[in-house]
């Protein structure tokens, strides 16, 4: 085979699934028993979809998702019954209800951890059920709602037939809308939130506003699903949506893949179709169940999916594709910003960690921080990009005071920044870490985004060919479409420039960029700052590497013990006793300073 039919391989069996899902009907019963379980399979399909978004993209794992299905069912239930609302504006209704109650639900445990989340979930659920029962008034209570009349078009009534089409191209299009998400700035933006906090905050995205995006589409495609729920089953009532319901959402978004495409869909296969397929072997059922349960755990505990892909992968480096070739890249002129720092101070605890600390890094300028470990050098660094508040002292980037604004607003004013141990998304490739950066400047909407509109995909092939350019302008261009955690370290750390780069950064904050790299990687990281430098952009580096800060910096300070012991040229500043005893030892006091 050659190296394109494999490539295709995956796209073919993709069309292979959805051209069996369209055929089934046509060999089944209109009123079959077959029909209706692949009908639900459907709906438990889409609502599983959402569910993955939050949970698998997103990394809040709710055990809730059955109390937003049956806030979908009982409004078409309701409406459609009580109201005589026609189907499409009940289903509607319970998507926006579904969406609206889901903020509420949501917005309480967003400063909580995942653990956390997913009980305030639960417990969410716990409480809509008992609501259920005791509004009898609306409800019905445990009789439920019956009679939900089916879809109608123009007049025309949606027969089973009609209903499994119906549902079917509703879950084609939720697939599609949540594919085009995760591929967006939004779905880099989910990934980045659940694995690498610190990275999205460095590009200006907002945990609680991606998480709360996250859980209103999730809920949103939950009352969908329930809005089919109930117009397929045509009597709703509070047994349908116990605690137990939710869990066997995560489950099959567990099984399928967290966090895959096709997980939701595979997951749901296998789930919800082997209890069908077990039918006559009940006694053995929890037997066989608890063989595979072992199986996956044993030789896919990333998913059936996650297996998959793991199994493709070995295939496909069997016919590698050819390598992207780099090319020299010219960068306009960087309007550097300034930063100036007077009297900062912060405490941990007992620790003074900074005591009264003045720092000024002119436009354009290259300065350097250095010290001995525990110095506080990478808490100026956080203090100054708004990963931790101050105690005291005034923090000022191009002249306004940012002291006290969140990380993700001072990066998007202009400020870029690496970290001591690269913080790339591992599970994304290369450029699409870069990409990342450009979180903030991206002007397409989610609507836009979702539906793919043609201004989107302008915008997105612009951006990928920008985000080429900044891998070939810090040397890693060959590596654009490799996952970024299979990087070596010294190209990890190059890539994060890029992002910082991507996003637009004026002022550029290097926390250790040379800490682990080799001779040859030095030497390549310091031509690139000075071309940084050279292209009028601000660079503060925290650094060990004396010769490396005496080749590119103007400007030095160093810090003992949260203390300001010189600050100056380099060449004044290595040759301070006070310096060289603190920092170097008193052996250097002999050896005088680098060269």
């Amino acid at each position: 085979m050659g190296p394109r039919f494999v490539a295709r391989i995956p796209t073919l069996a993709q069309f292979a699934f959805l051209a069996a899902a369209l055929a089934l009907p046509l060999f089944v019963g209109a009123d079959s028993y077959a029909l209706f379980v692949v009908t639900q399979l459907g709906i438990y399909i889409l609502a599983a979809i959402g569910l993955n978004l939050l949970s698998g993209y997103a990394g809040q794992v709710s055990l809730g998702h059955a109390a937003f299905i049956a806030i979908g069912a009982y409004s078409v239930a309701l409406l459609t019954v009580d109201r005589h609302w026609p189907f499409w504006a009940a289903a509607v209704v319970g998507m926006a209800l579904s969406a609206g109650l889901g903020i509420v639900a949501a917005l309480p445990s967003f400063r909580l951890n995942t653990w956390y989340f997913a009980f305030i979930t639960l417990a969410f659920a716990l409480v809509f059920e008992k609501m259920i029962v005791e509004w009898r008034w609306l409800t019905k209570g445990f009789a439920g709602v019956v009679g939900v009349p089916a879809p109608s078009l123009f007049g025309h009534d949606f027969g089973p037939r009609a209903l499994y089409y119906l549902v079917a191209a509703s879950a084609l299009a939720g697939f599609l809308l949540v594919r085009n998400i995760v591929r967006s700035r939004f779905g880099r933006a989910f990934v980045a939130v659940r694995d690498v906090e610190p990275a999205a905050l460095a590009v200006g995205a907002s945990p609680q506003r991606v998480k709360l995006l996250a859980f209103v589409i999730a809920a949103a495609f939950a009352g969908a699903a329930g809005a089919f729920f109930a117009v397929q089953k045509t009597v709703v009532t509070p047994d349908d949506f116990t605690a137990d319901f939710s869990i066997f959402f995560l489950l099959t978004i567990v099984l399928g893949g967290l966090g895959t495409l096709w997980g939701p869909v595979v997951g749901a296969l296998v789930f919800f179709l082997i209890p069908e397929l077990l039918a006559g072997l009940a006694s053995w059922r929890m037997l066989i169940y608890g063989c595979l349960l072992l199986a996956l755990m044993l030789f896919a505990p990333h998913g059936l999916v996650g297996a998959m892909r793991q199994g493709w992968r070995r295939i496909a480096r069997r016919s590698p594709a050819a390598p992207m070739a780099a090319r020299e890249v010219s960068h306009p002129p960087i309007a550097g910003l300034s930063l100036e720092i007077a009297g900062l101070r912060k405490r941990f605890g007992g620790v003074l960690a900074l005591d009264g600390v003045d720092f000024t890094a002119p436009a354009g300028a290259c300065c350097a921080i250095v010290g001995p470990n525990g110095s506080g050098k990478t808490t100026l660094l956080n203090l100054a990009s708004g990963y931790y508040p101050a105690d005291a002292g005034t923090v000022k980037i191009g002249g306004a005071e940012t002291r006290g604004l969140a990380a993700q607003r001072i990066a998007a004013r202009g400020v870029g920044r690496t970290f001591q141990t690269p913080r790339l998304v591992n599970e994304l490739t290369a450029v699409e870490n870069v990409m990342l950066g450009a979180y903030r400047r991206e002007r397409s909407g989610f609507i836009a985004t979702a539906l793919r509109l043609p201004s989107a995909r302008a915008e997105a092939k612009r951006l990928r060919a920008e985000a080429l350019a900044y891998l070939a302008f810090v040397g890693v261009a060959d590596r654009a479409d490799l996952e970024a955690g299979e990087a070596p370290h010294g190209q990890q750390r190059l890539i994060e420039i890029a992002r910082a780069m991507m996003g637009g950064a004026r002022l550029i904050l290097l926390d250790e960029p040379a800490a682990g790299l080799s001779m040859s990687e030095l030497e390549r990281l310091e031509q690139l700052i000075v071309r940084i430098r050279d292209l009028g952009a601000t660079i503060v580096i925290v650094e060990h590497h004396l010769d490396l800060v005496a080749n590119i910096a103007g400007h030095v300070m160093v810090l003992d013990r949260g203390v300001v012991l010189a600050s100056g040229a380099p060449a004044d500043v290595f040759r301070n006793e006070a310096v060289m005893r603190a920092y170097m030892g008193e052996r250097a006091l002999k050896g005088g300073a680098p060269a």
